[in-house]
């Protein structure tokens, strides 16, 4: 975290034996970690979490009725639904086993051409009945409008993905991946350029129109695209933004 603090996630089991996520902290380096009271809903494992806002905590759970995310302000003291944060995170699911399933994978936070962003993998896993590939893709969000890359991991049969870490330092981008077969696995490290080049231009596009927005009185705060029927087939509606066009029928 930005205090210096090591954050882990866990998952734990409660009283009434139902999975629980959670976080563990050490505030010297790892000498003492400490484990707060408070927990996600029940029925909810796998947590990812990041640092959005100094001080606050983002943990993203797979709960048994869904994706949720929870926001703590108190080094997960206690956790709330945070309605409205990573929108394309939240997900209702039903008993029945999903067409496609998005789960995530990582999430990280990073500041991108002067603009604070989370970045976060979604492992897409389609059922047996479906003839497509598992993949890895990749989502910018900056809480407000939402980027989507990918896919840019696909698997095969002798080599899936298993685990991925996201990593960004010193200006560049890192996917750290487990990949492999059921009797053998490796690990490898690529530099994302495509794809941070990719992220650097939405961004820089992001902040010229609100830059001309503003210049023009139109407010910009919650503004999550600008569509223009700029497309030739009189049907697609462009988002000037880049990150969602609209058809219209």
């Amino acid at each position: 975290m930005g205090n210096g603090a090591l954050v882990f996630p866990l998952t734990a089991t409660n009283n009434n034996d139902k999975a629980v996520s959670l976080i563990t902290y050490s505030t010297d380096d790892g000498q003492k970690w400490e484990i707060p009271e408070g927990v996600s809903s029940e029925t909810c494992r796998h947590p990812r979490i990041t640092e959005w806002e100094e001080g606050t905590l983002l943990m993203v759970t797979y709960c048994e009725d869904g994706r949720k995310v929870f926001e703590s302000r108190d080094m997960g003291k206690t956790w709330t639904e945070a309605v409205g944060k990573l929108p394309g995170v939240w997900l209702k699911t039903s008993p029945v086993f999903l067409e496609v399933n998005w789960r995530v994978g990582d999430l990280i936070t990073a500041t991108i051409e002067e603009r604070k962003v989370m970045l976060y993998t979604q492992k897409v896993r389609h059922s047996p009945e479906e003839n497509e590939p598992n993949a890895l893709h990749l989502w910018v969000t900056d809480n407000n409008r939402t980027f989507h890359f990918g896919p840019f991991s696909v698997d095969s049969a002798e080599n899936k993905t298993f685990a991925n870490t996201l990593l960004y330092s010193d200006g560049e981008l890192y996917l750290l991946q487990q990949r492999g077969s059921t009797t053998s696995t490796a690990v490898s490290l690529a530099r994302l350029t495509e794809e941070l080049s990719k992220i650097k231009s939405v961004l820089s596009t992001w902040k010229k129109l609100d830059a001309f927005f503003s210049e023009s009185s139109i407010p910009t705060a919650g503004l999550v695209g600008f569509l223009s029927d700029a497309a030739s087939d009189d049907v697609t509606w462009i988002d000037e933004y880049r990150c969602l066009n609209a058809s219209v029928t």
